[in-house]
């Protein structure tokens, strides 16, 4: 288990929850961002005052250890097997997955965009997805300045502590699939993906081409960079000459953990931000179910009186 800890001091829960929650796009049919509240009528969120608060992608042993340790407040993005039984009375479980996915892994994140040098502020949003048509699944636009492709291979691992699930197009590759493109071609533009089929590929050539994002429609001058490796799209990007940065979904999770948690570090300088990455222990039982549970659990709680929800 790794944790990252910072010194204490104590802030209000409301104040905290509203913090958290504006980072994320309000979505139908997410889970409760409120997802377990505490079980006290007493409780109010503007006078209850925390000095930490713990971060995971799922329950864990280290999760449940940090709020038993005296952290009032926990986040999980996918809380769907979190034992009520084991959070403390006083406690208060946060949870985003839909508008997560969308913000912070790889998809319409501008922070990563801007990380990795994109002109964010000409960049163009992919949008529309499954039937939805509010559903931003990516972001593609110039770099501000032209660079080699090994050193935007280089700028975007380092971005996931150097972890990936295959890099494709590049000479000495982590992939499986050969390509005759070069560690020397100029990457112009890059596009940062939550999906990867034959499908959205065209879509990112077609808003690259309509933008000017490639010089003379070359798509050797773009980079699609997307979470796990599937095998159609893969081929596709490739034998349109674009290189592929499949870096997994895992990966991207811990990414917009650790993001908020340096969100939360800058915004409240001396709460403590614990940082849990580790396996989840199963339970038995099946998701659907347990999450048709929990949804009405976490009603019963804010009927009684739970943290109120920011409205901005």
């Amino acid at each position: 288990m790794a944790i990252a800890r910072q010194h204490a001091s104590r802030i209000p829960v409301a104040d905290l929850t509203a913090f958290i929650q504006a980072i994320f796009p309000i979505r139908s049919g997410d889970v409760p961002f409120l997802y377990h509240t505490p079980y006290s009528r007493s409780f109010n969120a503007a006078t209850f005052f925390i000095t930490a608060i713990v971060l995971s992608i799922t329950p864990t042993a280290g999760f449940y250890a940090s709020l038993h340790s005296g952290t009032k407040v926990g986040f999980l993005h996918r809380p769907f097997d979190l034992d009520r039984r084991e959070v403390p009375r006083l406690a208060t479980v946060l949870s985003n997955h839909k508008g997560f996915d969308e913000v912070l892994t790889v998809g319409y994140n501008v922070a990563l965009a801007e990380r990795i040098g994109l002109d964010v502020p000409n960049a163009q949003v992919i949008q529309g997805y499954k039937g939805n048509p509010e559903r931003r699944i990516g972001i593609v636009g110039a770099l501000k300045q032209t660079a080699k492709a090994s050193e935007m291979q280089s700028r975007i691992l380092q971005q996931f502590n150097g972890a990936f699930e295959g890099c494709f197009g590049f000479e000495g590759e982590g992939g499986t699939v050969e390509s005759q493109l070069s560690n020397d071609d100029d990457v112009q533009a890059v596009a940062i993906m939550n999906a990867f089929h034959p499908e959205e590929v065209d879509r990112v050539l077609e808003v690259s081409q309509q933008n000017g994002l490639l010089p003379g429609n070359d798509a050797k001058g773009l980079l699609y960079l997307t979470g796990a490796v599937r095998q159609p799209g893969l081929l596709y990007a490739l034998e349109r000459g674009i290189k592929v940065i499949c870096v997994g979904h895992r990966i991207c999770e811990e990414w917009g953990t650790h993001h908020i948690a340096e969100c939360l570090r800058e915004r409240f300088p001396n709460l403590r931000v614990d940082e849990v990455y580790e396996d989840e222990e199963p339970r038995e039982h099946t998701r659907h179910g347990k999450e048709a549970k929990e949804q009405q659990l976490s009603k019963r709680a804010s009927d009684r009186g739970g943290v109120p929800v920011a409205t901005s």
